[in-house]
């Protein structure tokens, strides 16, 4: 049975060109330069299909690191707004309150003190507590995957 061939002939621009190809072929182990010229096409059109699937890929992690900007632009905002309430809450607790007479100033400082300790205390146990339950759900998660 006879190989169906196509020929073609190849012109070289150049002679120093046609001589770094032998002798390229013939550093490799290439039975000849048409043999080498066939390897190198092939490998061309490898990657061209390679350059499509890094394309795509690129595309892919665009989009996500797009989608995470927003969701990283929401919790931005969100934070602003929580500081905002938090400071409008404060002007108006401190508009309320009635300031001690003088003589019992250290001693409502020193309660105050104590109460912002257990304030503090309180919103640590808080972010411990969403912390520990945001990575339980996490790791729940990941095992009924």
């Amino acid at each position: 049975m006879k190989k169906h061939r196509i020929e073609r002939n190849l012109l070289f621009p150049s002679r120093e060109f046609r001589d770094r190809v032998r002798s390229a072929a013939s550093e490799r182990g290439f039975r000849s330069e048409q043999a080498f010229i066939l390897t190198a096409c092939e490998h061309e059109l490898r990657q061209g299909d390679n350059t499509e699937a890094t394309a795509q890929l690129e595309a892919r992690i665009a989009a996500t690191l797009a989608n995470m900007a927003r969701e990283v632009q929401s919790l931005f905002t969100l934070v602003h707004t929580q500081v905002a309430l938090t400071n409008s809450l404060l002007q108006y607790v401190l508009t309320c309150v009635i300031e001690p007479p003088e003589d019992v100033l250290p001693a409502a400082r020193a309660r105050a003190r104590l109460r912002y300790t257990k304030i503090l205390r309180l919103a640590a146990q808080e972010v411990a507590t969403r912390n520990k339950a945001t990575l339980e759900e996490v790791l729940t998660g990941g095992k009924q995957q």
